[in-house]
């Protein structure tokens, strides 16, 4: 669950036609909700848990709001507990109610306070088949799933040769790893496989973009390492990530657990083959060998496919390729919009006929 630090007052920032208001408790709930953790742990108690995160947030959550509001769609999961507050607005103002999850199955999204949410909403959008599949299994409803997917987040351009020169890498082969640094993204296994990849393709240069995650992790060779730390949505670093996806000549993240994988999208967009692992969402978007590599989560099988990759342009340019047209046909913002915008029709459309 968020810390839910307190805001002096409700804030609107953002662009007159895209508003974002910034909500707050009265500061008298600080105390109660830093307590809500061990509520929400119990089964038993997560009702309590959920009336007492509507006492506090329901009232401004709801004066945030348009009157004419149509729809109030929320991206989380039940954990979070203000997507309880989100519903309970959108039940007072009889509009219906939408989540986004991005489950990850293992990891989070998946717990039964996440089921009681999805229970209630008129409809979900699933960043996948498998997730939808994966919810219907939960009990949910298949006409209430609707897969969307989603589109590259950046307008920003890469600029390849700024980023090289930036870093002193010339003309090395480069790997990106952009995601937190944690087993499950595989950044433990990409990092053991340097040392074979670094022999058979020397000069190879592992960049990393990330926030810390499950430390320590395992040691490169010597000068084979350019991390990055954490990049947030300012101007400048999101230039950088651009600048990182265009450099580049692999995007390798072994994931086990993912909801989509935006990032393989990203790199896509440039036109960039893309190594990732096993997760069965990401095995959906990816077809092996075709557009991309989906391998275990071992050091010695992501060192054969990255080499295979970088002795050979041709092949590089070949997944690549083949990726981007993907990512042409499927994974737009028009594209995006357009699914969302036939998935509230017809949860408004059910809500109309009751």
């Amino acid at each position: 669950m968020p810390n839910h630090a307190y805001q002096e007052e409700e804030r609107t920032v953002g662009p007159p036609e895209l508003p974002t208001r910034i909500i707050a408790s009265r500061p008298g709930w600080i105390p109660v909700l830093k307590r809500l953790r061990h509520l929400t742990g119990r089964a038993p108690l997560q009702s309590l848990a959920i009336r007492i995160f509507n006492a506090a947030y329901a009232g401004p959550l709801g004066r945030a709001l348009p009157a004419d509001v149509d729809i109030v769609h929320f991206v989380g999961v039940g954990w979070d507990l203000l997507s309880f507050a989100a519903l309970s607005v959108a039940r007072r103002r009889e509009v219906p109610f939408c989540v986004t999850p991005f489950i990850h199955p293992g990891q989070w999204g998946d717990s039964a306070l996440d089921r009681r949410l999805y229970s209630q909403a008129d409809a979900i959008m699933t960043m996948s088949d498998f997730e939808s599949r994966f919810l219907a299994e939960m009990g949910i409803p298949a006409r209430r799933l609707h897969v969307s997917g989603l589109a590259p987040a950046s307008d920003y351009i890469g600029n390849a040769q700024r980023f090289r020169q930036r870093y002193g890498l010339g003309d090395r082969p480069i790997v990106l790893f952009i995601a937190r640094k944690q087993t499950y993204k595989g950044y433990h296994a990409l990092c053991s496989a340097m040392p074979e990849i670094v022999s058979k393709a020397p000069g190879t240069c592992l960049v990393t973009i990330g926030p810390e995650g499950e430390p320590p992790y395992p040691e490169p060779p010597e000068g084979s390492l350019v991390d990055l730390g954490p990049l947030y949505w300012t101007p400048d670093e999101q230039q950088l990530k651009a600048d990182a996806l265009a450099a580049c000549d692999i995007y390798c993240m072994p994931s086990v657990a993912e909801s989509f994988g935006i990032v393989y999208v990203e790199a896509w967009s440039y036109g960039k083959p893309v190594v990732a692992g096993t997760a069965p969402a990401v095995q959906e978007l990816i077809t092996d060998g075709a557009n991309g590599f989906c391998v275990e989560q071992r050091s010695d099988a992501i060192a054969q496919v990255i080499v295979r990759l970088l002795h050979s342009r041709e092949l590089r340019e070949q997944i690549g390729s083949s990726g981007r047209k993907i990512q042409q046909a499927r994974y737009t913002w028009d594209e995006i919009v357009r699914r969302h915008l036939a998935a509230y029709a017809d949860a408004m459309g059910a809500a109309r006929n009751g």
